[in-house]
């Protein structure tokens, strides 16, 4: 989970948000229509706010299924489901949520709401293996609530993990090769990029190169 900054309304909102609120509310349906909330022109605009991953887990949703998501829950608040604010793009891994009658959403980090950092106080990893830091509470309902300790993330985090892995060993066998104690800045800047908040479980990888002072992040 990064933070993400949410873009402007898509248009098809602007115009149609209070027309359908009024109709599924007219209606007393349980569920809103999809194709409403799920129009292509807003999940354009989702995709484009979270470089195309799931704001919970951070795997990347292109070729893949993917669900829009409401924060709250329809079933709390029926004149919220087409609110701009409470959608949110997931993979159907975390959009299999537990429900907020038994972890409310404010017992839990928000990707829309909350920091980089105050994320990093509450989540940590050992390996690929997702952790409450300190035995945060509000870690801890977060990795529970959206599932993010399943075991299909667990795997999809370590091939990634192989990945950076290969890419250090290469590395240092360079520096060795050419006699350097350093890495180059072609090299740093490579690391750096599984930490960019358009990659793959870049919390991961930014909290890997924190811990091991494998490179300064403050200087990228």
């Amino acid at each position: 989970m990064r933070y993400l900054k949410r873009l402007l309304k898509p248009e098809i909102l602007v115009k149609k948000e209070q027309e359908w609120t009024e109709k599924f509310l007219i209606s007393k349906k349980k569920r809103p229509d999809n194709s409403k909330y799920g129009h292509t022109k807003i999940k354009e605009q989702l995709n484009s706010m979270s470089f195309h991953k799931c704001f919970y887990c951070e795997t990347k949703l292109k070729n893949t299924p993917k669900q829009i998501d409401h924060y709250i829950e329809i079933s709390e608040r029926a004149d919220i489901a087409f609110d701009w604010n409470n959608l949110y793009l997931s993979c159907t891994n975390c959009n299999s949520k537990i429900a907020n009658k038994e972890i409310s959403v404010n017992e839990a980090l928000n990707p829309c709401k909350d920091s980089d950092n105050k994320i990093q106080n509450h989540l940590t990893f050992e390996n690929e293996i997702i952790t409450a830091k300190n035995n945060s509470e509000i870690g801890l309902q977060t990795i529970k609530k959206f599932r993010l300790d399943s075991n299909l993330l667990d795997n999809l985090r370590a091939k990634q993990l192989i990945q950076f892995q290969q890419l250090l060993v290469k590395i240092f066998q360079n520096k060795e090769n050419e006699g350097r104690k350093k890495m180059n800045k072609t090299e740093i800047e490579s690391l750096v990029r599984f930490s960019q908040v358009d990659y793959s479980f870049s919390l991961m990888f930014r909290i890997l190169l924190q811990k091991f002072g494998i490179v300064d992040l403050s200087e990228h």
